[in-house]
Formats: C-alpha cells, structure tokens, sequence
C-alpha cells in the first residue's frame, strides 16, 4: 500500500487515555505532523487533552502505541493565573509597601530539616513603597533592590494594612 493511500486514526480524549472520556475518531490518509494533529483536534473539541493514534495495518510501525498530549495549564493553574489577573486589577494604581526577602540557611545551625540536616536560617529582607502595576513589576523592582536571583519572596501590603512595628530605632 502506498503512504499516501493508508488510514490512520486517531482517538481525541478529554483526560488521559483510557482514564477519562472518549471525545470522537479521527481518521486520515497520508502523512499528518503532530501540529497539524492538534490543529484539528482543537476544532472538534478544544477539551481534548490526549490523543491516542493508530497507524494503519500496513504502515511498518503499526502496533506500537503513540499518544500526543495537549500541553495546557491544568485547570489549577487556569484558576491561580485567574486569581493573579483579578489581584492585579485590584491592585493596580494603588501604593504598596513591598517586603522583599532572601532566605540565606546556615548549615552549622540548630534546626533540623525532614532529612535531618542542620540549618539555621537567616532572613536579610527590603522594604520599598510603590505604585502597584503588576506582580511582574514587583519582582522587577526587588531585582533592582537586591540583585538578579538574589531574593527569595515578597510580600505585599497596602498602606493602610502595614502592621504596627514592634520597634523603633530614633
């Protein structure tokens, strides 16, 4: 049989294979990239998130199994980059104080982690006032303060919400 004359078929699963719900078959002749695969199954269904194929009967690799998968945030992600979206519109325009921190462990020190190791740790922090713009911007302005890849994390506060501080050097 010639290439361009075998049918192929491909299965499009909402789920992984076998674990979730079959969506539809595909079939084809000839030779198809993986893009193009995808392509077409995001306009049948763009819940599809796994896509078994089978070669045709004659094709020399027919047989062996190949499953294409949709790389797409889970819906996890989909709802924190929602939540993150919704906290930056909130955010936005008004000021915050920023508590920026590096975490430096010492392994000489007196605590213990879960694999039993020794550590101390430090926290060698910054704290700035801006304007909110976006959680991007934040992060950019916490590499201007401590350096590229120096800092750990960062906290926010709006201004009304900085705690009382517990002392005060004059």
């Amino acid at each position: 049989m010639h290439p361009e004359t075998m049918k192929h078929k491909a299965s499009l699963w909402a789920g992984a294979y076998g674990d979730s719900r079959h969506i539809t078959d595909v079939y084809w002749e000839g030779d198809i990239t993986q893009q193009e695969l995808a392509d077409v199954a995001d306009q049948i269904s763009p819940d599809w998130q796994t896509i078994d194929l089978e070669l045709d009967a004659t094709h020399p690799n027919h047989g062996q199994t190949y499953r294409l998968h949709k790389n797409w945030p889970s819906h996890d992600d989909e709802a924190f980059a929602l939540r993150v979206l919704e906290a930056e519109d909130q955010l936005e325009g008004r000021h915050v104080w920023v508590h920026c921190c590096r975490h430096v462990d010492d392994p000489d020190g007196e605590l213990q982690d879960t694999t039993g190791r020794r550590y101390r740790q430090f926290f060698n922090t910054f704290m700035f006032c801006v304007e909110f713009t976006s959680f991007d911007e934040i992060a950019d302005q916490c590499d201007e303060h401590f350096g590229t890849g120096e800092w750990d994390e960062y906290e926010l506060y709006l201004d009304d919400e900085l705690p009382q501080p517990v002392a005060t050097y004059d």
